[in-house]
């Protein structure tokens, strides 16, 4: 009857985790369709590629704040502490001042690189200054993030993930004559809309968890963990550079199939990794039968869901294509998202492969595996490219991530059992 009733209590909270994950996933998805269906094909290259500089640094910096957030609240909440004032104003302080550095160094210079190509040049780089400041302020609302789900409340998190392409999205379908910059202004409008929503969220779950506040947090491995997805992200910044100098609508039709396979990827992410990710970061503290069962049976849900998603997502992106009800702008998009939809389930695992490291605290082997991906992406990008031309970065996309799960189980099969259970020791 007890076993039941957890089941129970876990589709339950699977089930608000994914109604809110679609909430907050759908509105921002749209943004690529969006530009593609009201600017023309130049005009929403132009754009998707300048906002692709500042989302592209702004998932280095966010997802590397929110995963260490999540790892040292872990710590800090599984010995019934709370992070000690001081503690958590050195912590902030230290986690800007990397968000500020990196975004100086690397927004100007992916800008300048995609710049090179470009028809416009100088409206690109004023589309690139306007969306600027967006990865500090997903720094902002990383930190706040990681925290409400540490403290076992990701509903609000997930909700409002996708608000950073929400607001150029609905600028865009409401006003459609919109000046390009207003519309890449509204990206890092959407970042600070979304940390005024989650520090609200956190300042409630702080009261409700009242405690002992004396634990210690520390941004341990960010530097190694933001090194390593930046270099990861070197991947789709070398395959929009060759796509860029395909011809007028191969960003937009590259965007568009990303967005498609990341809608199902963020789902997953959304609606039952990061709920997961919370009790991961525990695992140090966790006897190892219990840790055990954990894994097991998180990884049976995520594996059935995401061999769902996979099939239904490629039959969509078909069944899309055969009504013959799509614009024409779109055609090109939904065939090469039908293909990159067959790394779903590899892309997830690497995913969660990041997480258990650096639960593991061993951020330093994801330089290595974000090198070796980065060197394959290119020679990937290159021998496919030559091979099938723009559709090739696609399938090289495919090969690149069903290569990298192979790397990272044999990674964890030494990380996971040297984690659980270690503070006990």
């Amino acid at each position: 009857m007890g076993r039941h009733r957890a089941g129970v209590g876990l589709l339950r909270k699977d089930l608000h985790t994914a109604a809110a994950a679609i909430i907050g996933s759908l509105p921002g998805f749209t943004f690529p369709f969006v530009a593609a269906l009201v600017l023309t094909p130049g005009a929403s290259d132009l754009l998707l590629l300048a906002t692709s500089v500042a989302i592209t640094v702004s998932v280095i910096v966010g997802s590397a704040v929110e995963l260490t957030t999540i790892a040292e609240y872990g710590r800090v909440l599984g010995r019934e502490r709370n992070p000690g004032p001081a503690a958590l104003r050195d912590y902030r302080r230290r986690v800007l001042l990397f968000a500020t550095a990196l975004t100086v160094l690397v927004v100007p210079a992916l800008g300048l690189a995609y710049a090179v190509g470009s028809p416009a040049r100088g409206e690109f780089i004023l589309l690139v200054c306007a969306v600027g400041p967006a990865p500090i302020l997903a720094a902002v609302a990383s930190i706040l993030s990681g925290e409400c789900i540490a403290r076992g409340s990701p509903t609000v998190p997930i909700a409002v993930q996708a608000m950073r392409t929400l607001l150029p999205a609905v600028l865009l379908a409401v006003w459609w004559d919109a000046p390009l910059v207003a519309v890449a202004a509204m990206l890092p409008a959407g970042e600070a809309a979304r940390a005024v929503v989650l520090a609200v969220a956190a300042r409630r779950l702080r009261a409700k968890q009242a405690g002992a506040e004396d634990g210690a947090l520390t941004p341990f491995g960010l530097v190694a963990q933001a090194l390593s997805s930046g270099v990861t992200q070197l991947g789709p910044a070398v395959d929009r550079l060759f796509l860029s100098a395909s011809g007028a609508g191969s960003v937009s039709s590259y965007e568009m199939a990303d967005r498609l396979m990341y809608a199902a990827a963020q789902f997953v992410n959304m609606a039952f990794l990061v709920r997961r990710v919370g009790a991961w970061a525990r695992l140090p503290t966790m006897a190892p039968g219990e840790a055990t069962a954990l894994l097991r049976r998180d990884g049976r849900v995520l594996g059935l869901v995401t061999v769902v998603l996979t099939a239904g997502g490629a039959l969509v992106c078909l069944a899309g294509l055969a009504s013959g009800l799509l614009p024409a702008s779109w055609g090109q998009g939904f065939l090469w998202g039908a293909i990159v939809m067959l790394s779903l389930p590899a892309h997830v695992f690497n995913v969660v492969g990041t997480r258990l490291l650096v639960v593991a605290r061993r951020q330093r082997w994801m330089l290595g595996i974000a090198a070796a991906t980065a060197v394959l992406n290119a020679v990937l990008d290159v021998i496919f490219f030559v091979l099938l031309g723009p559709v090739g970065i696609v399938v090289a996309t495919v090969l690149l991530r069903w290569t990298m799960a192979g790397v990272y189980i044999v990674l964890l099969r030494t990380a996971v059992p040297q984690t659980i259970g270690h503070e006990l020791r």
